[in-house]
């Protein structure tokens, strides 16, 4: 049997452990530091769920390159196996060949075991901080989120209050707004009232008016008839004064046609 036809397995390392198999080069999971903000509460959530979701993809991830290492390794003894069931039909022909071949491949082998111990080994090595990173910050996340649960409690616990007082002050302002409306009305029936008696106060100071003009015209005319009773007290008076003196000259004159012969 030809040596042609007995290839050795060569283990194929990745440059990268974050490589996969199909040469894609998958980023290593990096850690988010949660930021507490009272003020946004859907971020917080937001970023729990995005951490749960990475760390579920990173064991995905993991999963799926340990998978893929066993459906490597299975292909590679798949093909070992073929390899030996090829060496079997020729052992007839050279049993120091196949003696050769086995030794190569059982060689081999062990370098196919090394690779894969080391292999898990640096895998576990390098994956265990990032677990146990990955565990310490949902651990954070869970304290974080049952106080962001206690807070919430609280926070409907104050709104209820709160509405509460809202729904007694909405009684209140229905209350004060009938109030105000019966008052609007006392106001409206005030200023029709005063109106009222503003158009009562014109017509009295109208009247007024006119009565002021009557006493004035009265005035003027009993001041007229004062004069002219004054002037006819003047007249009777000079009158009387002359009355006297035609009765004396009157007298005289009848004294003398008496004594005359």
């Amino acid at each position: 049997m030809d040596n042609h036809h007995n290839n050795p397995i060569v283990p194929e390392r990745e440059d990268d452990l974050g490589q996969g198999s199909n040469g894609s080069k998958s980023e290593p999971y990096k850690s988010r530091e949660s930021q507490k903000n009272p003020d946004n509460l859907s971020s917080v959530w937001k970023l729990v769920a995005a951490l749960a979701l990475l760390g579920m993809l990173f064991f995905y991830w993991f999963g799926w390159q340990q998978y893929q290492q066993f459906v490597e390794l299975q292909q590679r003894f798949k093909v070992l196996d073929s390899r030996l069931n090829n060496t079997d039909e020729s052992v007839n022909q050279s049993g120091v060949a196949m003696q050769v071949n086995i030794g190569k491949h059982s060689e081999q082998l062990k370098k196919h075991w090394s690779e894969i111990r080391k292999l898990w080994g640096v895998a576990g090595d390098k994956n265990k901080g990032n677990i146990s990173k990955n565990t310490k910050d949902i651990s954070f996340l869970a304290s974080k989120r049952n106080d962001l649960e206690s807070s919430i409690k609280k926070l409907r616990s104050q709104v209820d209050k709160d509405r509460l007082v809202a729904e007694g002050v909405g009684e209140n302002f229905f209350g004060l707004s009938a109030d105000m409306d019966k008052l609007s009305q006392s106001l409206d029936d005030y200023f029709l009232a005063v109106q009222n008696v503003k158009a009562t106060i014109v017509r009295q100071e109208k009247q007024i008016q006119s009565n002021l003009e009557a006493v004035k015209s009265v005035d003027a005319f009993r001041r007229q008839v004062n004069q002219k009773i004054i002037d006819l007290e003047k007249q009777i008076e000079k009158q009387a004064v002359v009355m006297p003196v035609k009765t004396q000259s009157l007298d005289q004159q009848s004294n003398s046609s008496t004594l005359s012969p």
